[in-house]
């Protein structure tokens, strides 16, 4: 799991015109024991090529929150049920194959399947415009959020949400979903 978050923050560094995961948020021990609580609370899902982690996302029906603990979405968004995705990250090995799109379909399989929720959620860095249109093109809908100074450090004020209905692969085709003793994984 670090492995691909830290290939895609080089990769981000080196290619990209954006400030997102230069350094780590909120700080390098903040943000691995956000990593490591989602891992334990069975938040985090990562597909396996064999023995190699190709990619991962991490799916919570509890909002995000920022350093005050205060909720990213606005108040008026926060009564309508939704699964909040996140560190949706593919190797680059495994670019260009769909798996991002699979995911973020399988995880809107999730919300309705799992928590009949009909909508899934995710902030995006706020710099990093690429993502803002890679989103759009997976069928998000850019949302408005709360007052930039009401969560001043928070880096991921960009706020999308998709209909759950709005699937546009059958992720199937990539990865199948498994869960063994003590962990969940796809194949």
């Amino acid at each position: 799991m670090r492995g691909l978050v830290r290939e895609a923050a080089n990769w981000l560094r080196a290619s990209k015109d954006t400030d997102q995961w230069s350094s780590p948020w909120p700080d390098p021990a903040g943000h691995l024991e956000r990593i490591v609580n989602d891992l334990i609370k069975n938040k985090t899902w990562l597909v396996w090529d064999g023995t190699t982690a190709a990619a991962t996302i991490t799916v919570d029906t509890e909002e995000p929150l920022d350093l005050n603990e205060q909720p990213v979405w606005p108040a008026h968004k926060r009564r309508e049920p939704a699964l909040y995705v996140r560190r949706v990250v593919v190797s680059r090995s495994y670019s260009g194959l769909g798996l991002g799109a699979a995911l973020l379909d399988w995880a809107a399989e999730v919300a309705k399947r799992d928590h009949k929720a009909a909508l899934i959620r995710i902030d995006v860095w706020t710099t990093n415009l690429d993502l803002h249109a890679y989103y759009e093109g997976q069928r998000f809908t850019r949302r408005e959020g709360r007052h930039p100074r009401e969560l001043a450090d928070y880096p991921s004020q960009a706020l999308f949400e998709r209909e759950v209905v709005r699937s546009g692969s059958d992720y199937t085709r990539l990865f199948t979903e498994e869960e063994g003793p003590g962990e969940r994984k796809f194949r």
